[in-house]
């Protein structure tokens, strides 16, 4: 994915943030206004799902809903990439004016099923 986001945006401009071991990187509750890219490390959300390099965090709730449900702490020291979503879309959006507001349905569709159990 991350190899994707690179030919949408600017990678290297994106600012990026360093996790330690046992640090919430997503709080439940947190805005969606970040997208979180792992680009080194390990972590794990509420659910037990895991993480690793190349993988975005919660996606499909920063796409769907206002703030995070699901928090995500680190389980080995991480080096973050942090996204505006703002920034996310535009790059998007480079793809036909229509990529943005499908990537957001498929995403509130998964999310909804998620969250339901």
């Amino acid at each position: 994915m991350i190899d994707l986001l690179k030919t949408l945006i600017d990678w290297e401009a994106q600012p990026r943030r360093a996790v330690e071991t046992g640090t919430a990187i997503i709080a439940s509750g947190e805005p969606t206004g970040l997208i979180f890219c792992l680009e080194a490390g390990q972590a794990r959300d509420g659910d037990g799902l895991a993480y690793a390099a190349g993988d975005m965090l919660l996606v499909c709730e920063a796409l769907a809903l206002a703030s995070y449900r699901t928090p995500v702490e680190a389980t080995a020291p991480c080096q973050l990439v942090a996204i505006r979503q703002d920034v996310l879309e535009a790059g998007l959006k480079r793809g036909g004016r229509l990529v943005w507001p499908l990537s957001r349905s498929i995403a509130s569709d998964i999310t909804r099923r998620r969250l339901a159990g």
